[in-house]
């Protein structure tokens, strides 16, 4: 059996999420050549219902975005995903339009703090930490999920609205 098919295995039955070195650890390869398994795995997968999601050091399962509206229409939600506050849509624009970014960042433009609101939207799996910034403290690098986009009905980053034609149009008094 081909190794990319043993892994798939371990993380549909691993829950969560599986640490990349605990993979690592047990297939005795270097991160690099389990990191370049990984990645053609997540390749294999992208047309398909399940998505290999790599985040930092750990590696999951998820069901592929383009399956949404079939998934909600199985199984019937009558009830919408909770509504974002006003804040937590604003954090999240700033995180989708300017990621990677620190939470200092996040806050200099919002003006206000945004800890509990990045702590809800990471629970929420609709940001994740994506590295740190080589600077003074290392801070944290933010980015929007899989999730988050399949939230707001997109596929990828780039189907979202030129941000500079949208501000334009908001200064404009248009729609």
């Amino acid at each position: 059996m081909e190794i990319k098919n043993r892994i798939e295995a371990i993380l549909l039955l691993g829950g969560d999420e599986i640490k990349i070195r605990e993979l690592c650890k047990f297939f005795s390869l270097s991160l690099e050549e389990m990191l370049k398994i990984l990645d053609e795995l997540k390749e294999d997968r992208r047309d398909t219902g399940i998505n290999i999601e790599i985040s930092g050091e750990v590696v999951s399962l998820a069901t592929n975005p383009i399956c949404g509206e079939v998934i909600n229409s199985f199984f019937e939600q009558e009830t919408k995903p909770k509504k974002l506050s006003g804040a937590a849509l604003e954090t999240l624009s700033i995180i989708a339009y300017r990621q990677p970014i620190t939470k200092g960042e996040i806050e200099a433009i919002r003006g206000v703090s945004a800890d509990r609101i990045i702590q809800n939207m990471e629970e929420k799996k609709f940001v994740r930490v994506c590295g740190k910034k080589e600077t003074i403290g290392r801070p944290n690098l933010y980015e929007v999920t899989d999730k988050f986009l399949s939230y707001i009905g997109i596929k990828n980053i780039e189907e979202l609205p030129n941000y500079f034609e949208v501000k334009g149009s908001c200064e404009d008094g248009r729609d």
